[in-house]
């Protein structure tokens, strides 16, 4: 008998098909696991990338912010920050669609005020010493914060991100510095030069000392753009290869450091040449000294103001800063220290000058001892403070028109005379001894034309002859009478004498023009103890120069040598402690610009002759009055035995010079995200 084992085999098709639907539900709930877990992970990654989003919109809000804050800081100083912060000017600057469509997806707030941001002033203030390539220099400003909500209303999650960033806006006190130049630097000595203190270039810096001529930079050393060590590729001398030493950091590509300049009313452009300049410049009428541009310019912060216009009429008022320029100084009073008698002649700009000559010894005894100018100070600053700490002079004598007229006589050979027989140009040569040039007609004067002349910097400016008359005496003699008008021209100067000893406090002297610094400046403290020839200015007090060039001349300059070879024309020994800001004129390709080692003008020979030197050099502009280019050796001037030294009197912020302007040093502090409606770091 045959048995099959039918059940045996149900029971193991039961169990398959009940493992296939156990692997199929365990499939079907690991397939909804992962399906879970990517719409999870999805709504995950979409709600990160919203909230990524999100916190860039609220950045950029803050950056808007930022940039309006630090334009304003770079053009006009902490100053307009501060009021146009109080009157909540920067906390509507949230992005907008005139800036982008795209931002009309997101409402922004502070806190929970919406269309606006938190721009908040949170300390005074504060004095900040600086690092690399700055070290040691302190800087001085105030932190802000600003705090930005943003929230896209066009999304599934509408997340809200808040962003806040601190920044310091430091301002750094540009004496600091011994040689800051705002255009390109040049610095290529003939005989070895050793620089002590900060050396900043705001574009170029190009080192090419001399063949056999170390170099050396006893501190750091930073450029905006490059720092090279050859020459400018717009100088067009042909030196050999020196030494350069660095015994700090030398850095290039780093941030600039900007002057605050209010005469930038464009807002388009930052530390122009032109806008720093004009800080010296007198405000134009009708410009309020409050206003953004008038609060930086020097003429609206001195203590006194020295004009001298046309028929030499000199008015001296109080400054702006003090009461509005209402007190009238008499002309008993500043005469003992005013004259405008004196000439001379600059040889490197082959010009006489007229100048302001200013007699600082005697102007500080008057200002010891008037009664006109002193209870103002004292009443403003104290009485220890009384004196006049700084000076504004202008020369604003307009050019001076007139008419000469003269003969020019020839010989003529002809009877009757004939056009062939006058010359074919006649020359005129006017009855100034001072000037070389000559005015010429290009035909005789049937079909005379005036002749198109420039300035002439010997001291006049032809406008080219207006007028003729002649008489014929046929056959002999033609006289022909000439009218043409010319222009008095004489290039305006400030020169400082008996500056050996300022008043108490310090003086720092401004102008447009030329400053000729006679003698030693600065040199005897209040006690009456001497420093000349010395780098020792334990004793010396703040003073600063703030002109369009300054040239040094020692206390042997005779203005009746001033036309005179050189050899005519000998220095001695002389001393300068004072911070000086001025122009210069830049290497174009024909010229070289002098480089620092020339930063200083001369107009002698100080063949081994002494100069000592303790200040800061600041370069911020291009000369416009005295603007020829540098000379070279030999005719205007031979260099002294250069003692330079940076004075670490200004180390100390107490003892800068009256007006010393501050660069902007801009630093980010922090930089966060916050929760959402956050209204504080």
């Amino acid at each position: 008998m045959k048995t099959t084992l039918v059940t045996l085999r149900a029971r193991k098709r039961g169990w398959a098909l009940l493992i296939v639907m156990s692997l199929a539900a365990t499939g079907l709930l690991l397939l909804a696991s992962v399906m879970s877990w990517a719409s999870e992970n999805a709504a995950v990654t979409a709600r990160n990338s919203e909230t990524f989003i999100t916190t860039y919109a609220a950045e950029a809000a803050t950056e808007k912010v930022l940039g309006a804050i630090v334009q304003d800081d770079q053009n006009y100083g902490e100053g307009l920050v501060l009021t146009k912060n109080a009157a909540s000017a920067y906390s509507g600057l949230i992005p907008t669609a005139s800036d982008s469509p795209y931002w009309t997806n997101y409402q922004f707030s502070a806190g929970t005020t919406l269309d606006t941001v938190i721009v908040k002033c949170i300390n005074s203030y504060t004095t900040n010493v600086l690092g690399p390539p700055y070290s040691g220099l302190t800087s001085v400003g105030a932190t802000y914060q600003i705090i930005a909500n943003a929230q896209n209303q066009h999304t599934m999650y509408k997340i809200e991100a808040t962003v806040g960033q601190q920044i310091v806006l430091g301002q750094i006190p540009i004496f600091q510095f011994a040689i800051f130049y705002d255009d390109t630097m040049e610095i290529d000595p003939g005989a070895n030069m050793n620089i002590n203190g900060m050396v900043h270039g705001n574009t170029n810096i190009y080192v090419d000392p001399n063949s056999g001529v170390t170099l050396t930079f006893s501190n750091d050393v930073s450029a905006t753009g490059t720092l090279v060590l050859g020459e400018n590729p717009l100088d067009p001398t042909v030196r050999g290869a020196g030494t350069t030493d660095f015994n700090g950091n030398h850095l290039a590509d780093v941030n600039p450091l900007n002057l605050p300049v209010g005469t930038n009313t464009s807002g388009n452009t930052t530390n122009m040449s032109a806008n720093v300049n004009a800080i010296l410049q007198v405000p134009p009428a009708g410009e309020s000294p409050n206003s953004s541009v008038g609060t930086n310019r020097l003429y609206n912060q001195v203590d006194l103001i020295i004009t001298v216009s046309n028929n030499n009429a000199i008015t001296v008022t109080s400054g702006v800063n003090l009461n509005n320029s209402a007190t009238v100084i008499s002309n008993n009073q500043w005469s003992s220290f005013i004259s405008t008698n004196g000439s001379f002649y600059n040889m490197r700009d082959g010009a006489e000058v007229d100048p302001v000559d200013i007699d600082v010894g005697a102007l500080k005894q008057w200002s010891a001892t008037n009664t006109v100018l002193r209870p103002i100070l004292a009443g403003l600053r104290g009485a220890g403070e009384a004196d006049v700490q700084s000076i504004y002079v202008v020369d604003q004598r307009y050019m001076s028109n007139a008419v000469i007229t003269t003969n020019y006589s020839f010989t003529t050979n002809t009877s009757p005379e004939t056009s062939s027989a006058y010359p074919s140009a006649l020359t005129y040569v006017p009855p100034v001894t001072t000037n070389t040039s000559v005015t010429t007609s290009p035909t005789f004067p049937t079909s005379y034309v005036p002749p198109i002349l420039s300035t002439n910097k010997n001291g006049y400016i032809y406008n080219g002859i207006t007028g003729y008359t002649f008489a014929h005496i046929t056959g002999v003699t033609t006289n022909v009478n000439y009218t043409t008008n010319y222009v008095e021209y004489a290039e305006p100067g400030v020169v400082l004498t008996n500056g050996g000893t300022l008043p108490p406090n310090g003086l720092s002297v401004v102008t447009p023009d030329p400053a000729y610094i006679v003698g030693n400046w600065n040199v005897t403290n209040n006690s009456g103890q001497g420093m000349t020839q010395t780098y020792n200015v334990s004793d010396t007090l703040p003073s600063a120069i703030f002109s369009d060039a300054v040239t040094v001349l020692s206390s042997a300059w005779n203005p009746n040598n001033s036309t005179n070879s050189l050899s005519s024309r000998d220095a001695v020994a002389d001393t300068v402690n004072a911070a000086l800001l001025t122009g210069n004129v830049p290497s174009d390709g024909t010229y070289y610009s002098g480089g620092v080692e020339n930063f200083v003008r001369f107009q002698e020979d100080w063949s081994n002759v002494n100069f000592y030197y303790n200040g800061s050099m600041v370069e911020m502009f291009q000369s416009r009055v005295a603007n020829y280019p540098w000379p070279g050796t030999g005719v205007v001037y031979n260099p002294p035995v250069r003692n330079w030294a940076y004075d670490t009197n200004f180390n100390n912020p107490t003892q800068l010079p009256p007006l010393t302007p501050r660069v902007i040093y801009i630093n980010r502090a922090r930089w966060a995200t916050l929760p959402p409606g956050s209204t504080w770091f």
